[in-house]
Formats: structure tokens, C-alpha cells, sequence
């Protein structure tokens, strides 16, 4: 397979939240790196923004585990993330401790949304890694699925009070 490699500058320019970079994203989870500050995290310094980022895989058995393409972020770096990340700003979503499965990394070969154009240039038949995920156990996938349902109550809590104001 190929795998796509874009430009890197870090530092240079103005970030741009809702398009992700390619090569970024790709090494991020490859490598488990901080998807913030771009070094490595530890099995107990990683976190995620569950509500955010990812979502359940259903599998050929029919059951359904948490995929995440997003990298993990260090504690630390979630305060950041979530001052400069408008779409976190928004959610008022808390990071949840990564559990001690790192998941198994699946390369993804179909057209990630934003890099369509991109797609049409490349000769047919090529298989191109656009971009990776983890697909997540079963322990893992509770704690998500946990973690999204007191979300969603909170959010239902607050949209009530809103409603009685």
C-alpha cells in the first residue's frame, strides 16, 4: 500500500481545525502521539474526548466496538485542546483515561472526507492509506459508551433547564 505524505511545517501558519493532516493524523495513531503537542503519551498519560472523535464499529459477528481516529492527548494537553479546538469548545465534553488497550490499528484505504480532489489525481486501482483508526476491545468500548451516555444526559439536563428559563 501507499500512504499518502503531506507537506509538514509545524509551527509555520495557522492551524486549520477542520481539515486534518494527513501525515499527522497517520503518525499520531501509528505512534500514539499526543495529538496536541505531537509527542508521545504513556499508557498512563493518554486521554480522548470520546463524544467528539470516533464512534462504534459494528463487526461481522454483529457486535460493536469504539473506533477512534483521533490520536490520543496527554492530560496536560486536553486543557489546550479544548480552549483552541472550536468544535470541543462546543460540546463541554470531558477527556476520558485511555484503558491499557491501545487498541489495533486499522489502516484505511476508502476516501476520507476532505480529500476527495486529492483522490481523483491518483491513478485507479491504487490502494492508498488516506488514513488509520483503532478499533478498540471490549472493556474500552464500555468505558466509551459509558462515558457518552452521562454525556448525553447532562446535555438533555441542560437542555431542560434551558427550556424552563
Amino acid at each position: 500500500m501507499v500512504e499518502l505524505d503531506q507537506k509538514q511545517a509545524p509551527g509555520v501558519g495557522q492551524p486549520l481545525f477542520a481539515a486534518v493532516h494527513v501525515t499527522r493524523q497517520r503518525r499520531g495513531m501509528v505512534d500514539l502521539l499526543c495529538h496536541v503537542c505531537g509527542t508521545p503519551t504513556t499508557p498512563q498519560d493518554r486521554y480522548i474526548f470520546p463524544v467528539a472523535s470516533g464512534g462504534l464499529v459494528t463487526l461481522h459477528d454483529g457486535s460493536q466496538q469504539y473506533g477512534c481516529n483521533v490520536p490520543p492527548i496527554h492530560h496536560a494537553c486536553t486543557a489546550r485542546a479544548l480552549d483552541a479546538c472550536p468544535h470541543l469548545s462546543r460540546l463541554a465534553e470531558r477527556p476520558l483515561k485511555c484503558s491499557a488497550d491501545e487498541g489495533r490499528l486499522i489502516h484505511r484505504t476508502d476516501v476520507t472526507p476532505g480529500l476527495e480532489a486529492l483522490a481523483g489525481t491518483l491513478p485507479a486501482g491504487l490502494d492508498v492509506v488516506f488514513s488509520c483508526y483503532r478499533l478498540y476491545g471490549p472493556e474500552f468500548t464500555r468505558q466509551v459508551v459509558s462515558a457518552r451516555d452521562q454525556w448525553d444526559q447532562r446535555a438533555r439536563s441542560r437542555s431542560r433547564r434551558n427550556a424552563a428559563l
